[in-house]
């Protein structure tokens, strides 16, 4: 199971570090790259609690944050 769990934060590492490298490319989805990369590093609760912090409350609901990430 830790061989898992370390695949799944190397997953992780990756898709964040690719969202980052083709951001200023035109390819679209490179700002759900980061998130999903978030998301495998350190969970959907992190994520979402994270992402609050970091947009505040306001901002956090009208963009629907928290959907998105059940989506993915």
């Amino acid at each position: 199971m830790k061989n898992r769990e370390g695949l799944h934060k190397l997953f992780g590492i990756f898709l964040i570090l690719a969202g980052i490298i083709l951001y200023p490319t035109p390819i679209p989805g490179t700002t759900t790259l980061c998130i999903l990369g978030f998301i495998w590093l350190i969970g959907e609760k992190r994520t979402t609690n994270f992402l609050r912090k970091i947009l505040g409350g306001k901002i956090f609901k009208f963009l629907k944050i928290k959907s998105i990430i059940k989506k993915l």
